[in-house]
């Protein structure tokens, strides 16, 4: 049986020396397409400008020009400019080498007058070598906020690192992505709740300890809880009190109601979990103390570990939005959309597995302000659903409703996939009622590219 075995093992070897044209390597590319992230999008009376995104199947490696036709209703220079201009109808812009997209940037003109049915519209029409025209070349701008009918989401999740966390806008037809470590804390801008969050999606953990004063607090505050920050790899039960509940429930989060009495809010040890890489690497720790200020919002006093004095920012309530957040690099930073202006979002996530925290890939976080429902393909197909099926739903309102539902299996060696058993009814804050069904996790064979189609199913 040896003999056998090793003669098969030859005959295996020969037979890679001979059709060596069968190498993965010498596969061909797949093409590599350009077109609009979508095909139209609003912009709100209240918005000055427009940024019109343009993706590319996968990065260049040279600069590429593209050519884009612009028309509709409305004047160049009276009523809008363009970043880069338009000259005689047409945008040349290039991809950057290393890059996978491109902006067009449209803003109103000082003192431009618009009507719901202003419009403008784009098409790609030509583009440099090896960069192919996709399918969806064309795009139009509505000078009113649009009601999207639905359609198909490619997320720009940052691919195999989850660089990104990525918020979407269903009626609107748009994402927003920032990269997950561009922020630390997050501050509740409820009139009648002072809470704090941690940044979830680079594994953060605070710890509170009896301590007011931070230049008192030195790196032997950490010892103990050094141990239980490892949970990235394996999950560490005591690490729980640790995060923010992932289900979103501000009575559950790390760092405790900031008190309207100073001398009740403590300093916390906050370890800053990983950033974007593989290997991720440390963020390192940090010690702040949070408090009321006198004009109704937040004072954050923050320091390295080892410091002796302290930075201090104010961070006012702004009832625009539903967090306004804070990097300890630098200081206040734009995070998340308008509390009106996405539905879901897509992060890396401190979840829990087994009883303790665990980052999970691929996780889908919802709104305060929206609900989900799921729908069993088995009660009613995805294509069969409509209006009348609404009836007798049950709706949700923890933000990790859909979580990691969407996908099914995986492992230490294998990788998930689509759970085809269920799909989502997505009611946003204007009434508006989505089915969204996801399609697929990865792009090229790529993970951090979460994909769903999307269909209007009631108008608010």
């Amino acid at each position: 049986m040896r003999l056998t075995f090793i003669k098969g093992l030859l005959i295996v070897a020969t037979g890679l020396l001979v059709i060596p044209a069968c190498r993965k390597k010498d596969a061909p590319l797949p093409d590599n397409l350009v077109q609009f992230e979508s095909a139209e999008q609003g912009i709100t009376a209240t918005e000055t400008s427009k940024a019109i995104k343009i993706t590319l199947s996968s990065a260049v490696s040279a600069n590429t020009p593209l050519t884009v036709e612009v028309g509709g209703t409305l004047d160049y220079t009276t009523d809008y400019t363009t970043v880069p201009a338009a000259v005689n109808g047409k945008i040349e812009l290039p991809v950057l080498s290393g890059s996978r997209e491109a902006i067009i940037t449209v803003t109103k003109a000082n003192g431009a007058l618009f009507y719901a049915d202003d419009n403008l519209t784009f098409k790609i029409i030509s583009s440099g070598s090896p960069v192919i025209l996709g399918t969806q070349t064309s795009f139009k701008l509505t000078f009113s906020e649009i009601i999207s009918n639905g359609g198909n989401i490619v997320g720009e999740g940052g691919g195999a690192t989850y660089g990104n966390k990525v918020f979407f806008d269903l009626s609107a037809n748009s994402q927003t992505g920032v990269l997950r470590t561009k922020w630390d804390l997050g501050f509740y801008t409820g009139a009648d709740d002072w809470r704090v969050i941690l940044n979830s999606s680079s594994a953060m953990m605070a710890k509170q300890i009896a301590k007011n004063d931070l230049a008192s607090v030195t790196a032997a505050d950490t010892v103990g809880f050094g141990n239980t920050v490892l949970f990235t790899q394996i999950p560490v039960p005591s690490a729980l009190p640790y995060i923010d509940y992932p289900d979103g429930d501000l009575t559950k989060t790390a760092i405790a109601a900031v008190s309207a009495t100073a001398a009740d809010n403590k300093v916390y040890i906050v370890n800053r979990g990983t950033g974007v890489g593989s290997p991720a690497p440390a963020r390192g720790w940090k010690k702040v103390r949070i408090i009321r200020n006198a004009n109704g919002g937040y004072t954050l006093q923050h320091a390295d570990i080892a410091a002796t004095t302290f930075t201090s920012i104010d961070i006012p309530k702004d009832a625009t939005y539903f967090f306004k957040y804070v990097s300890f690099e630098t200081g206040a930073v734009d995070v998340e959309p308008a509390a009106k202006k996405w539905d879901l979002a897509w992060t890396y996530f401190s979840f829990i597995t087994g009883g303790a925290p665990y980052l999970f890939q691929d996780v889908i976080l919802q709104n305060r302000n929206v609900q989900v429902a799921t729908v069993q393909v088995a009660a009613t197909t995805y294509s069969n659903f409509g209006e009348a099926n609404l009836a007798g739903l049950t709706w949700s309102s923890v933000q990790t409703t859909i979580g990691s539902t969407w996908r099914a299996g995986g492992g230490i060696n294998t990788a998930p996939v689509i759970s085809a058993t269920q799909y989502y009814i997505v009611r946003d804050g204007d009434n508006n009622y989505y089915k969204v069904r996801f399609t697929a996790l990865t792009k090229e064979a790529v993970r951090g590219f979460p994909t769903f189609e999307y269909s209007l199913v009631k108008k608010g």
